[in-house]
């Protein structure tokens, strides 16, 4: 079993590199629905140009485990999605004990503003933490949501930096951080617990400038399981958003907190029906899934706009209380009728 597990830890890294490769050349076949948002790369619809800006104020056990299949140019290989080693299967699901990291100092890089966008970095609990931000925070009088993200099995956060830069414009906080199997949500509480010591923090930046009662997890593939683990053990956390989410039913059924499922039609690694649909059906709270035509496993980060602009209206609806904004996610809404995406369904909304 060892072995067994060890080399389904290998085939999935290579699925990894696989899609590394593919998301950096902007490789991905497109539909002609899909055609509409991409041209060459570039997303040209109007409304996907600029998201709507925020406003102030792996499966379930009666299935087995199923193995997915990768495409390559020469054959398919089969992968177990779930993302996790042997060790980690064995780790406690608790919340872990923060009073060492409440008393580390966080190191600062000098924030840099690009685009619009605010980033430092820092180190907590071991990991290097990456914050995002408007830039308009640093001179206002406001306080902003957080919004924490995590990543994909044996990636960092640097792959996703695109998709949370345009996150963060739309009027969050958003943090990533360097764990790279992180399933089990304890990483992305930690990045939770930096930004909210960075509000405390008279050097930092984001000094006074933390709405720390309004917190957000989000990730990809290992990630999206992760925000719902995250979402089930830490009270704190408001709403969920998983891309991809590799998720065991057995961890969906115990979150009752509103999350967003968003899936792609070509993802061979985590399949959609086998994984995110069946997790939408076991959450015990508020929940949309929706499945992207002719997405695959890394759409989200080679083509981040779509994903971004209903990401943010979900989270302005939680975080901001702008609950006008979830007519976008009933039937008749801007979602449901959205070509560039299929299977829509929502529940407790």
């Amino acid at each position: 079993m060892k072995k067994f597990k060890k080399l389904f830890s290998l085939v999935l890294v290579l699925s990894m590199i696989i899609t590394v490769t593919a998301c950096g050349n902007d490789t991905e076949n497109t539909t002609t629905t899909t055609q509409q948002y991409v041209d060459n790369g570039v997303v040209n619809t109007p409304g996907y140009n600029n998201v709507t800006p925020a406003e102030s104020s792996e499966n379930q056990g009666v299935q087995g485990t199923p193995s997915e299949a990768v495409s390559t140019s020469q054959n398919n290989i089969q992968i177990n999605p779930e993302g996790t080693t042997a060790s980690q299967e064995s780790q406690a699901t608790q919340i872990p004990n923060t009073t060492q990291a409440e008393t580390q100092k966080p190191t600062e890089a000098a924030p840099q503003i690009t685009d619009g966008v605010g980033k430092y970095t820092g180190t907590y609990n071991s990991m290097e933490q990456a914050v995002y931000y408007p830039a308009d925070l640093v001179n206002s009088n406001r306080t902003y949501p957080i919004v924490a993200f995590a990543n994909g099995t044996m990636v960092s956060y640097t792959f996703y930096e695109t998709l949370l830069k345009e996150l963060a414009k739309s009027g969050f906080i958003v943090v990533g951080n360097s764990e790279t199997m992180a399933a089990d949500g304890s990483a992305q509480i930690s990045s939770i617990d930096f930004v909210i010591s960075e509000n405390n923090n008279t050097s930092s930046v984001l000094y006074g400038k933390v709405n720390t009662d309004k917190i957000a997890t989000a990730g990809h593939s290992q990630g999206g399981r992760s925000a719902v683990n995250a979402a089930a053990k830490d009270s704190r956390i408001d709403c969920v958003l998983s891309i991809a989410g590799s998720n065991y039913v057995e961890e969906a059924e115990k979150l009752s907190t509103p999350v967003l499922f968003m899936a792609g039609t070509k993802d061979m690694i985590v399949d959609a029906d086998k994984w995110i649909k069946t997790a939408y059906d076991a959450v015990k709270g508020p929940a949309v899934y929706v499945n992207y035509i002719g997405g695959i496993h890394t759409t989200c980060c080679s083509t981040p706009a779509p994903y971004v602009h209903y990401a943010s209206l979900w989270f302005d609806a939680y975080l901001n209380g702008n609950t006008s904004r979830l007519d976008n996610f009933r039937y008749g809404g801007e979602l449901s009728s959205d070509s560039a995406w299929t299977e829509f369904s929502y529940k407790g909304l």
